[in-house]
């Protein structure tokens, strides 16, 4: 049969777009009817959701075939990656990871399925920040050393890697937030980062350690007039980030303003006005940390809203650091970025000597 995977996925879109069994109990609606519509012109397929409502998104996949050859290609990734949670096992079978991911789409991303899990599939390959892999020190913060730890990410949320900052005086650990972080390429080759969440982590246990190193980061507010409602943790967090983001080269920077399957229903609400009261509290408490940034940051830009993709994604732009009026903020950066760059310096060094080592040794044979 062709295309089994995509004919799973379709399959299973129509199911979980369908009508409540409640719902359709109390209209005498019974078995498939129930189910989302699949209409199909060539190779488009369409799979429209039996109830429109405002979490439950027209889903439009432009080509099966090639929807297909991309969840393979999705599979194969999880198959050879060293990511301990993405395991083809007895726990997690190749239909949990066909059917678990879609609770990352954003709206724009379910208008064009092939290219969120093509870029899903990047974010399991890239090797962005390997080096981090084990706790490094990356530079020196009010008396303390900053810490810096690419992890893994249990499967299912947003994103395979998030990156760990923190704080020790070699006695006491003050954490930052966790930044839950995806890097594909564009068609180019040039890196892109995705942003999918900043997430608030305890401090420190120690009361004296903690006050410490809260009013140091707390500097990051100095002579801030709008926006000072933002977390100084979360601007912290951020501002080391996208230092160490630059160090790669990175330019562009998405944040996602609403996951679909993720966010579109809360235990705690009980009408979709708390439901959407919710949802727009956490948007834009998410994304307000940017549009600081922007404040902030000379290098650092929110782009206009009109060129997102369908206003799913919030789109940023990152160039070479021009400074910054607030020294806090600026350290941090810096920090960030030297660390990157003189990881990558020395990466090419042993690189270099490598292969001159090849070639001294080539020349020796040959004589």
């Amino acid at each position: 049969m062709k295309n089994v995977l995509a004919e799973q996925v379709i399959t299973n879109f129509r199911k979980s777009l369908g009508m409540d069994k409640e719902e359709a109990k109390k209209q005498g609606i019974q078995g498939e009817d129930r189910h989302a519509f699949v209409k199909r012109t060539g190779k488009s397929v369409t799979i429209v959701p039996r109830m429109h409502e405002e979490y439950m998104p027209e889903i439009t996949i432009r080509d099966v075939d090639v929807f297909e050859r991309n969840l393979k290609k999705y599979l194969e990734a999880i198959k050879y990656t060293d990511i301990k949670s993405t395991k083809i096992d007895d726990r997690h079978k190749e239909r949990y990871f066909l059917f678990n991911i879609w609770k990352n789409a954003t709206v724009s991303d379910f208008q064009n399925p092939e290219k969120f899990i093509l870029r899903y599939t990047n974010f399991i390959k890239d090797q962005t920040f390997s080096e981090f892999d084990d706790l490094t020190p990356i530079g020196n913060f009010a008396g303390s050393m900053v810490m810096a730890q690419r992890c893994q990410d249990d499967y299912g949320f947003e994103t395979p890697y998030i990156m760990h900052l923190s704080l020790t005086d070699g006695k006491h650990i003050y954490n930052l937030p966790w930044i839950r972080y995806g890097i594909t390429q564009n068609r180019f080759g040039e890196k892109l980062a995705y942003i999918y969440a900043i997430q608030r982590m305890e401090p420190s246990k120690n009361e004296e350690y903690n006050s410490k190193m809260q009013k140091a980061i707390n500097g990051v507010n100095t002579g801030v007039k709008e926006r000072r409602n933002v977390t100084p943790n979360f601007i912290a967090a951020l501002g080391i980030f996208m230092g160490m983001l630059e160090g790669e080269g990175v330019k562009a920077i998405k944040a996602p303003d609403f996951l679909v399957g993720r966010y579109g229903r809360f235990s705690n609400a009980t009408t979709q006005e708390e439901v959407d009261k919710i949802q727009t509290n956490l948007t834009e408490n998410f994304l307000r940390n940017f549009l600081r940034l922007d404040d902030q940051l000379e290098n650092f830009r929110v782009e206009p809203i009109e060129v997102s993709e369908l206003n799913s994604f919030l789109c940023m732009s990152l160039d070479r650091f021009k400074g910054c009026r607030n020294g806090t903020l600026a350290q941090l950066y810096e920090i960030g970025r030297s660390a990157v760059e003189k990881r990558i310096g020395e990466k090419l060094d042993s690189t270099t000597d490598k292969e001159s080592r090849k070639r001294k040794s080539f020349e020796e044979y040959e004589k």
